[in-house]
């Protein structure tokens, strides 16, 4: 009889690599779920919804979009953190997890350990707006009056430490002026607010707002990005018109739990991948509105720019003074 178990056993402990070989291979066998740290609606929501529909056919599985908002995108990233790592759940915006990483004293994750990159997709940049009907047509005409208001401007964003808001308190530091913070749901609230003059301004993402000034809804006068956007030249970087002014932007981007099987992180990022770059249609739509397609060649090409991105949150972060207690 012990030599028959024995015999079992080998048995047994020999079939298992072929069957975690053959469950890698089935990988996805039920749907996928993303977890969008947004409301429906928001930007990085219509981004991720766009980029998701194409997907399912070249992993052969549905992804599942779970808007998860609050918090400014933590409550999002401490799910995903948390998450078996099977690669079943997996988050829209890895650079939302290291913004509350920096901006809470105790987030619940390790932004640096807790997360597995998969890819970058677009950059897109916050953009400074104002209501068409505003008395500032320019720069020079809205910073007078930022600094010269006494109670400081009302400014809008989607939210306590999103990258609008720091954009904001950084831009009206830099200035020497104050402002007063006015927090919406999401970022199409906050640019409806300015639309119809709740608030004086708000960044708000290029995906939102240059659809609504190109109908003439609301004024664009600065853009955050780097470079300026081929869709609007002549409005100038924050870096052109405020000394040291900091880079903002949105990079959409996906990201799963640490010890996400590698068959799950290669799949994922040549269907992400296989989509953007084999459809003109997704292409135009993600980069129209300013937006510049970033597709990183590998899931390791990502993650070697997470220490990167950390240091540039870092930096808004203490030139705003945001701050989450």
């Amino acid at each position: 009889m012990l030599r028959r178990d024995l015999l079992s056993g080998l048995v047994l402990f020999a079939a298992c690599p072929a069957a975690a070989q053959s469950n890698a291979a089935s990988w996805p066998s039920r749907p996928i779920r993303l977890i969008v740290p947004f409301a429906a609606g928001a930007s990085s929501d219509t981004v991720a919804r766009l980029v998701m529909a194409r997907i399912g056919e070249a992993l052969g599985g549905s992804v599942v979009v779970e808007n998860r908002a609050g918090a400014g995108g933590l409550i999002a990233s401490q799910a995903v953190a948390r998450a078996a790592p099977d690669g079943y759940t997996l988050l829209w915006g890895g650079a939302t997890a290291i913004a509350q990483a920096v901006m809470q004293r105790n987030p619940g994750f390790d932004w640096s350990r807790d997360f597995t990159p998969v890819l970058t997709i677009v950059e897109q940049p916050a953009v400074l707006c104002v209501r068409k009907a505003a008395p500032w047509t320019d720069v020079p005409s809205f910073f007078a009056a930022a600094m010269a208001s006494h109670d400081g401007l009302r400014y809008g964003s989607g939210g306590v430490g999103t990258p609008a808001h720091m954009a904001a308190a950084a831009m009206l530091k830099l200035i020497g002026a104050k402002g007063v913070h006015v927090p919406y749901r999401g970022a199409n609230q906050a640019t409806l607010a300015v639309e119809q003059g709740e608030v004086d301004f708000a960044f708000a993402i290029s995906n939102i707002a240059v659809p609504l000034a190109q109908n003439g809804l609301i004024r664009i006068l600065i853009t955050g990005g780097g470079r300026r956007m081929p869709v609007m030249p002549e409005v100038a970087t924050l870096a052109e018109v405020v000394p040291d002014g900091p880079v903002v932007t949105t990079i959409s981007s996906i990201v799963g739990p640490a010890g996400m099987p590698a068959i799950a992180v290669t799949r994922i990022h040549a269907a992400v991948k296989l989509a953007v770059e084999g459809d003109t249609t997704l292409r135009d739509a993600l980069t129209r509105d300013g937006g510049e397609l970033i597709l990183s060649e590998t899931a390791a090409s990502y993650a070697a720019l997470w220490p990167e991105e950390h240091r540039r949150l870092t930096q808004l972060v203490a030139l705003s003074g945001v701050r989450v207690e």
